[in-house]
């Protein structure tokens, strides 16, 4: 390969490709679009973990309760824990249902007896993510009401309340992130993945199928450089195109995740501009598989709108991965670390999270990526190397 016949193609294409600004602007629109819906996700989330959490985070938790006077001393504890009783007509099933309530505390129409248990019946609508949140804070504070009263029962007939505990149970949260920030942060991977498969696929397309159709392709090759040469110089520019796109929604990302509520996410610490540059590095093999990729497609197919299609289902299969992986996470093995694609999306999905990274899976991953681009590398050139791939039918 002559590096400087390589060169000159690739200003060649990279002057054709800039001198069109609305494709630039049109293809950096997608970039955009992750960061923004996250972003969107983050805020709505998190607005909705506020209402149904409440206390200092959020205001005082709202509690819809049928027959309060029933409970005077429940009620009374309920109000030291900084929650706001709301008393509701006796159909509150209906309400719930029909989703005017999220979540509703049914007493009985009477007190109980003396030392007898209170019935008490939560109702609520799952479908509705504040009412997840709120009925689990409820619930909380139902059994530490019954635990503090039991404790005074005891105390009461002078047995020692420290029977009771059976276990004596601590926690520590060692992570950055809790909660729906978890899954939240475990999208960014399939959004960089879409990116670097459609960040450059519009150049790409251009320099091969596009010239094929238009005649052009025939013409370049009768100067006297090989074909190696000028499939160097086209992909060289849909790398760089592929990297711009990269670039983008890298920084847009670190821009949303540093504008969010993330405290009422549970978000700490959201990942820092040096973890973010780890992602870059880690998508680096992918931007030569991508590119390798949608050389191969232009090269088997005969039109560019066949080869659309072909490119437009392409990244879906990375995607799903991804997204299957926010909501399923697996731990980082050697042999998913061999699987292109899918290595990384386990690689990005645990730096975005704050999460230990192993420098060997690192190595595996990159060594198997960068193997099976240039195994499609030398296909794809082998396909240009045919003499009907000058004129398409």
């Amino acid at each position: 390969m002559t590096i400087s016949a390589a060169f000159a193609v690739f200003r060649k294409e990279m002057t054709d490709h800039l001198r069109d600004r609305r494709s630039i602007l049109i293809a950096m629109i997608y970039p955009m679009m992750g960061p923004l819906l996250l972003g969107l996700m983050f805020c709505f989330v998190g607005g909705s973990m506020q209402h149904g959490v409440g206390g200092a985070q959020g205001g005082p938790l709202v509690v819809p309760v049928v027959h309060p006077e029933s409970a005077p001393a429940l009620m009374r504890y309920l109000e030291r824990r900084d929650v706001d009783l709301e008393p509701v007509a006796a159909d509150a099933r209906r309400f719930v249902k029909g989703g005017r309530l999220a979540f509703a505390l049914i007493l009985p129409a009477h007190a109980a007896a003396a030392n007898a248990p209170l019935p008490v019946r939560l109702i609520a609508n799952p479908s509705r993510f504040d009412a997840i949140v709120a009925t689990g804070r409820i619930i909380e504070m139902l059994n530490d009401y019954q635990r503090a009263t039991l404790r005074a029962r005891l105390r009461a007939a002078g047995v020692p309340a420290a029977l009771m505990n059976v276990l004596a149970i601590s926690r520590e949260n060692v992570g950055r992130a809790a909660g729906p920030s978890v899954i939240l942060l475990s999208m960014i991977p399939p959004f960089l993945i879409f990116t670097l498969f459609t960040g450059g696929v519009h150049v790409l397309l251009d320099a091969t199928c596009g010239e094929r159709e238009r005649g052009s392709f025939e013409p370049l090759m009768m100067n006297p450089v090989t074909r190696t040469d000028v499939l160097s110089g086209k992909l060289g520019a849909t790398i760089v195109f592929t990297l711009m796109a990269l670039a983008a929604q890298v920084v847009a990302f670190w821009i949303m995740l540093h504008a969010v509520p993330r405290a009422s996410l549970g978000l700490a610490v959201p990942p820092g501009a040096w973890r973010l540059i780890l992602v870059v590095s880690v998508c680096l093999p992918l931007v030569f598989l991508a590119t390798a990729t949608q050389l191969l497609i232009s090269g088997v197919t005969r039109s560019m709108k066949e080869a659309q299609t072909y490119l437009g289902l392409l990244p879906l299969i990375p995607g799903l991965a991804g997204m299957v992986l926010a909501l399923a996470p697996v731990d980082a093995r050697p042999l998913l670390a061999a699987i292109p694609t899918f290595g990384q999306t386990v690689l990005m999905g645990q730096l975005v999270r704050s999460e230990f990274v192993g420098g060997g899976f690192i190595a595996i991953t990159a060594v198997a990526t960068l193997a099976t681009t240039a195994l499609l590398l030398y296909v794809g050139f082998r396909l240009y190397d045919r003499e009907e791939i000058l004129f398409p039918q």
